[in-house]
């Protein structure tokens, strides 16, 4: 929940700092969408027993700040959770790598006459790992944290459907480069993969 409300607090100061500049020209929005990623992660699952699942893959979602610069230029800020847990039965253990990412892109939208924009993008992220290990083989249980922080790297596709004034239907699809050194550890967490996106965007009114 902490980790939550940090999101939401860093998305509005990106929002606020970012509104002064752009006001006059610019129209102002927020997204919500659901998300399904795949994560290379292969420190750590050679590291796993051999019968715990890989990281792989995961369903998530996120929120959103956009800002439509001109009908073809799009800036965004999004807070984006990654949830990743696996446990081995023989071993009673398991991992939890769950991260935190504030992402921020610049995308080109080709110019359109229809109710449909199509674009590509790209920007950089910030990547925190808020996980832990947990061993319960023996009693007491020990819990271990799996934490650290870095900088992250996003291309995508984009599209964005008008429905009404106000309201669109979005949806996006690329890759991200996101290799994360854990502390005290020579494992890394590589959250680099495909990343999809479907969402939903609401305009404020604006003079576009």
């Amino acid at each position: 929940m902490l980790k939550s409300r940090m999101g939401l607090v860093v998305l509005s100061v990106v929002a606020l700092a970012m509104a002064p500049t752009f006001a006059a020209a610019a129209t102002m929005g927020a997204e919500v969408f659901g998300a399904y990623n795949t994560f290379s992660m292969k420190d750590v699952n050679d590291a796993l027993p051999s019968d715990a699942d890989e990281l792989s893959s995961g369903l998530t979602g996120g929120l959103g700040v956009r800002m439509w610069t001109n009908p073809n230029w799009m800036l965004s800020a999004r807070w984006e959770p990654l949830f990743l847990e696996t446990k081995s039965n023989s071993m009673n253990t398991t991992l939890n790598m769950d991260a935190s990412s504030f992402q921020f892109s610049a995308s080109y939208f080709f110019p359109s006459t229809t109710n449909a924009r199509y674009g590509i993008g790209a920007g950089i992220g910030h990547y925190s790992v808020s996980g832990e290990g947990t061993d319960a083989s023996v009693p007491p249980t020990v819990t271990t944290a799996v934490e650290g922080s870095g900088p992250g790297f996003h291309i995508m596709g984009s599209g964005e459907w008008t429905v009404s004034p106000g309201f669109a239907f979005t949806a996006g699809a690329g890759f991200r480069f996101a290799e994360i050194e854990i502390q005290n550890s020579t494992t890394k967490a590589d959250y680099s993969g495909f990343m999809a996106r479907a969402g939903l965007a609401f305009y404020l009114p604006s003079q576009k």
